[in-house]
């Protein structure tokens, strides 16, 4: 159903509102839906030439002014001053990118209500364009060309490889998270960077392959040893254990975290865990590994039994940087020292980048960490 405000438009204006839906893929390159925001109940875009396109039978688009604000509504959701009652929308921007806040994004916005205030805001666009602003939140731009195009062979094979996996739901709406759950996306950013276009370019179409797609995880630092990913998530999926001497220079090979006694018991007590006094720590590791699988909290009222991954997320990844550490603790504190950034499954980074520095070509870094796989053009 057209708005009834906008059919004098229509009427006037056929040429400008009935055009085709643009796009910036090529025919042979896939896309990729990205989840940006989550529950959030509203969003102002600013960008050149807006377009919202609407899901009638026969699709009819409009142009927006900008900024518009992008809100839930009781019937559907609101673009600026109209309310549309369908549960999503998509807008595009025909000259540049679409900008929320500081980030800029290529392709199109898709808005999905998802609550009575809330909405899933995705980015729908080429595998391509997805990889520039993928490689700028994942390593740094002026890092070695070899490792650049590693990581990019590495994130286009994962892309591809979760989007394979989520199709097996019919009801999921998008193929990756934009955070740490799958690739750290931060838009556009960086599109013009020299080095990272001709690391997408001399790469182009290339992935993973081994049996189908190789699930090509990666990590910060590994702090000297990868991990298999049926240690790290209990995942039965193909992957290797390498001894990695390449990442000692890594600012993340060793850390150190400290904090008070009553933080830590607070921070555990959402998860299950009951008492005022701590009474010891102690870890069990994975087999074969020097990374930690479970931690057993002591209390002076009961065992807490959590695994080690789920310890990091409630403490903060960014704070204990991995399952591969020893603790201490005191009355007042529990302190922790480890090895390494990230689940430690797949291409180490800053191992790379010694590789890359030491003279090692992108397929040869790629070997070293997936030694099953075979680098292999896709399109």
């Amino acid at each position: 159903m057209v708005p009834t405000a906008w059919r004098p438009f229509l009427i006037f204006l056929p040429l400008l509102v009935l055009g085709p839906w643009s796009s910036v893929r090529g025919p042979n390159i896939p896309s990729i839906r990205v989840a940006l925001l989550k529950n959030v109940p509203a969003v102002t875009l600013q960008g050149k030439e807006l377009r919202i396109r609407l899901p009638e039978e026969k699709p009819v688009s409009y142009y927006l002014d900008s900024p518009v604000r992008v809100s839930a509504a009781a019937e559907g959701i609101q673009v600026g001053d109209q309310k549309y009652a369908y549960p999503q929308v998509r807008i595009q921007s025909l000259e540049k990118p679409i900008a929320i806040g500081s980030r800029q994004f290529e392709g199109t916005l898709e808005f999905h209500k998802t609550g009575d205030d809330s909405l899933l805001v995705l980015n729908d666009l080429s595998l391509e364009t997805y990889l520039t602003g993928l490689v700028h939140g994942e390593i740094h731009a002026s890092w070695p060309a070899e490792v650049i195009k590693a990581q990019v062979v590495a994130a286009r094979t994962y892309a591809l490889f979760r989007q394979e996996k989520r199709k097996q739901n019919k009801n999921s709406l998008y193929d990756l998270e934009g955070d740490q759950d799958d690739q750290v996306y931060v838009g556009s950013k960086g599109s013009a960077d020299i080095s990272v276009q001709k690391a997408i370019e001399q790469t182009h179409g290339e992935v993973l392959w081994f049996l189908g797609l190789y699930p090509a995880y990666f990590h910060s630092c590994c702090g000297g040893m990868t991990e298999k990913a049926e240690k790290a998530w209990g995942k039965k999926e193909t992957s290797a254990q390498v001894a990695d001497p390449f990442c000692k220079r890594s600012p993340f090979s060793e850390w150190e975290l400290k904090l008070s006694t009553g933080d830590f018991l607070k921070k555990l007590r959402g998860h299950g865990l009951e008492g005022r006094h701590l009474k010891n720590i102690s870890l069990e590791r994975h087999d074969g590994s020097p990374r930690n699988a479970v931690a057993v909290i002591e209390t002076d009222k009961m065992n807490l039994y959590i695994g080690a991954t789920d310890l990091r997320r409630i403490v903060g990844y960014g704070k204990l940087k991995s399952t591969w550490f020893e603790v201490q603790h005191s009355p007042h504190s529990v302190s922790f020292r480890g090895l390494g950034y990230g689940h430690g499954v797949g291409l180490c980074q800053w191992g790379a980048k010694a590789m890359a520095e030491a003279g090692k070509s992108y397929q040869e870094i790629l070997k070293f960490y997936y030694p099953k796989a075979v680098v292999r053009k896709l399109y």
